[in-house]
């Protein structure tokens, strides 16, 4: 994933240290031709990096406490204005507020908001990072007929890479196992997506979902952050920007105007619009990516590879030149 407000926390140095820049974007078809190539126009560099070591680096800089093995239980608001809140160690604090941001799963959403389970939007997708530079700055989206494969790079000599396929929901890999079923599907790919599935040790394997975007994050002096407030699919590889630029957000309110319920309904009234927009369009960018019939991918790739690069610098701007601290609060 690429977060391009990180400079906003006093986290750039750090993580320009260990991220890999993102230079050019390049589409491809299953075989390797090349529909579209693009370089982004950033004002700071996209970074991509382990998802382990940019907790590292939000720990190190944080001026909090981790209580770990605390599992949320429940919570309610208390008269007084605050927070309470029991955990399944048998624990029990109160707080000033709470911020849900426990995922797309979360609990407390389904207390505020409580509009069921995500939607599974018709394939799954499986990640991995593989010992296997692939040039810096290179960042690649190939696709076949409901599959894609992308591959970012992470740092010198790794890359990441995710592969998706239309099937149902929670399909399990058997009985042939996960490696084996990859290489079955994408082992004809062009390189070096063979070479990427074969040397990685552990892949994860998810059913993509998101939610339809709904108001109605905060209840009290609690509310939500991140994809418990506006879970997004990956396509457009924002969902953890937008986790930033919430934080942010609702950073700089409370900081402002202090800890009250209007202060996070102000929140949520100006995350809102980007947060839906961005679900929005990256649910139909994944439509249009998981076509399977022939003449669909026909159209599809002959439009990606017609389309001018300065258009697609003008989709992509819409989203990497966003400056959340621009924002009036």
């Amino acid at each position: 994933m690429h977060y391009g407000c990180s400079g906003i926390f006093g986290l750039l140095k750090d993580v320009m240290d260990i991220g890999s820049a993102i230079s050019k974007i390049i589409m491809k078809t299953d075989q390797g031709k090349i529909l579209a190539l693009t370089e982004p126009r950033y004002q700071l560099s996209a970074m991509s990096m382990r998802r382990s070591e940019l907790h590292a680096i939000l720990l190190r800089h944080a001026n909090a406490t981790l209580y770990p093995d605390h599992e949320l239980d429940s919570f309610q608001n208390t008269p007084d204005g605050r927070v309470s809140v029991s955990f399944k160690n048998g624990a029990f604090k109160i707080f000033d507020a709470m911020i849900g941001a426990d995922g797309i799963n979360s609990l407390v959403r389904q207390a505020i908001v409580g509009d069921g389970k995500p939607v599974f939007q018709g394939y799954s997708i499986w990640c991995g990072i593989a010992d296997l530079g692939v040039g810096a700055g290179y960042t690649s989206e190939s696709y076949g007929k409901g599959e894609r494969v992308g591959i970012i790079p992470i740092g010198e000599s790794q890359c990441g890479w995710w592969a998706t396929k239309n099937e149902r929901f929670m399909a399990d890999d058997g009985p042939e196992g996960t490696k084996e079923k990859l290489l079955r599907l994408f082992g004809n790919w062009h390189d070096p997506i063979p070479d990427l599935i074969s040397k990685t040790n552990h892949i994860y394997k998810t059913s993509l979902a998101d939610r339809v975007p709904v108001r109605g994050w905060s209840q009290g002096n609690c509310t939500l952050l991140g994809d418990a407030a506006h879970p997004t699919t990956p396509n457009l590889g924002q969902g953890g920007c937008l986790a930033f630029e919430g934080a942010h957000i609702l950073g700089e309110i409370i900081r402002k105007y202090g800890v009250t319920d209007t202060v996070f309904q102000r929140y949520e009234s100006l995350q809102f619009a980007r947060a839906k927009n961005i679900v929005e369009d990256s649910r139909r960018l994944g439509k249009i990516g998981q076509l399977e019939s022939s003449i669909a991918v026909y159209i599809r790739n002959m439009i990606l590879g017609l389309t001018p690069s300065s258009f697609t610098l003008k989709v992509i701007d819409k989203y990497f030149l966003y400056d959340v601290t621009s924002m009036r609060i």
